[in-house]
């Protein structure tokens, strides 16, 4: 079992897959960490001047369409074109959006341009990426198990691209750390456009629940009607000056809150769905709560705590001047230290280890103790003082060791209790509890107002902090609805 966990015993498949992950992970964060500082710094600084509110709105928002356009590309990998093809276009999409950021001189049309692009280029892709590891290890779940955890590192090795783009964008502008992501993204997605077919074979080529012809038509009647609906809602409200950025971001928030819901619902009650995988992916639905309270609480860290940090976090350590952007490698750094320990705790004790329920209430609770920490600093010292970065790396630290528990569980079990003709939608479902994170993120971020700083922290912590509770009392109960 120990074995199992080195990356250089996984197959060649897996490796493939997991460098693909590598140049996500690393434009993803990259992209993020210079993206909210490039919409708030002022427009001599190089940025696009907006307020802190609104530039936190916009990434909040960024991210829950991300999540929720992951739909799309679910729904046709499972019934239109299986999970290969989504996972190539999708990455070559977004090397083309992010290359948009990296025109000098852009302003906010190719900039709202980009976040377009990106936003289709993650309803492309959908989760074909986990759905196809999912299937490498099909019928084995330790293994499987093991994974998902190895990705989730080399994910969070290339989450240090913020410490690079971040010291580019420094140097040479936030457009020349853009164009780092699209050089890095390029590279790892080379190689598996030439050796996807060697290593992979068959898998994922199949569709696994294909339309019929009737039902082909049928889709494209509703992606129409849907089309225009969407048009013509958003065009009356601007003209009427109703759809303010305020108020499109709780609207995005209170879709994200909706769809998981409404998809796992309609998964349940399919009747491709026989009755035992229904009873699994009920139990699912708790984790799939606490995974979307996670992704509130990270939702501060790149947004209200990011412009906290280039604001109020004194920035000159041992001589250097760190820019606000790095701070966001922290997580990948820790990621990869916690998780290498995790992976090996977990191949160590084999089927020794506690349930799913109990490790994600553990790491529930540590993701409610971050913004709980962050009350000391808010208290402690008034707006006018610059404060150590200590207390950002503490933040850090108590919310990345949940995640190191909560984020491998989570997309496993997804992979595990996916019903046959729901492969790839059932990841879509775990990212789209993400979506909904974020939007409770976006509609939170309203809330966050001179004299309150503290409540606010207190109120996303204790939440936190109570699921996890849940979780761990209600260990027997969750685990006989997944294995039963």
């Amino acid at each position: 079992m120990a074995q199992q966990s080195s990356i250089s015993r996984q197959p060649p498949a897996f490796k493939l897959m997991a460098l693909g992950s590598l140049g996500t992970g690393f434009a993803t964060y990259a992209v993020s960490a210079i993206m909210i500082l490039y919409l708030y710094e002022p427009l001599h600084l190089g940025g696009l001047g907006l307020d802190r509110i609104t530039a936190t709105q916009i990434m909040a928002v960024f991210s829950s369409l991300g999540y929720v356009a992951g739909i799309a590309g679910s729904y046709a990998a499972d019934r239109l074109v299986g999970l290969r093809k989504p996972y190539l276009y999708g990455t070559l999409l977004k090397i083309v959006a992010i290359a948009l950021l990296a025109v000098p001189r852009g302003g906010r049309a190719l900039f709202f341009a980009s976040l377009a692009l990106q936003v289709v280029a993650s309803g492309v892709t959908g989760q074909s990426l986990n759905a196809l590891v999912g299937l490498l290890y099909h019928d084995r779940g330790m293994m499987r198990s093991t994974a998902f955890t190895l990705l989730y590192i080399v994910s969070n090795i290339g989450a240090a691209g913020p410490v690079i783009t971040g010291a580019v964008a420094v140097r040479f502008g936030y457009h020349a750390g853009f164009l780092v992501a699209v050089f890095v993204l390029l590279v790892t997605t080379v190689p598996y456009l030439i050796l996807n077919h060697r290593y992979l074979g068959d898998l994922g080529a199949a569709v696994p629940d294909p339309l019929r012809a009737s039902e082909r038509r049928q889709l494209g009647r509703r992606v129409l009607v849907g089309a225009g609906v969407a048009a013509a809602l958003i065009g009356s409200t601007l003209k009427l000056g109703w759809l303010t950025a305020s108020r499109f971001s709780s609207a995005v928030g209170i879709l994200g809150i909706f769809l998981p819901v409404w998809y796992l619902v309609t998964i349940v009650r399919s009747p491709k769905v026989q009755a035992a995988e229904a009873r699994h992916v009920k139990a699912y639905g708790l984790f799939l709560v606490g995974n979307s309270i996670t992704m509130l609480v990270y939702g501060q860290a790149t947004g209200i705590l990011s412009l906290y940090t280039l604001d109020q976090v004194n920035l000159n350590v041992w001589g250097l001047h760190l820019s606000a952007a790095s701070f966001q490698t922290i997580p990948a750094v820790l990621a990869v230290l916690f998780g290498t320990v995790i992976s090996g705790v977990w191949a160590r004790l084999g089927r020794r280890q506690p349930s799913a329920s109990r490790k994600f209430g553990l790491g529930m609770l540590f993701w409610g103790a971050g913004p709980l920490f962050m009350i000391l600093p808010l208290r402690l010292f008034p707006p006018s003082v610059k404060v150590s970065p200590l207390w950002i790396v503490m933040f850090y630290v108590l919310i990345i060791a949940g995640e190191t528990v909560t984020s491998p569980i989570g997309t496993a079990l997804a992979s595990q209790v996916a019903p046959a003709a729901f492969v790839t939608q059932m990841m879509t479902v775990f990212t789209l509890s993400q979506a909904a994170g974020s939007g409770l993120s976006a509609i939170a971020a309203n809330f966050y107002t001179p004299g309150h700083e503290s409540g606010y922290f207190l109120v996303i912590g204790g939440v936190a902090v109570l699921w996890g509770l849940v979780m761990l009392l209600a260990d027997g109960r969750i685990t006989a609805g997944l294995e039963g």
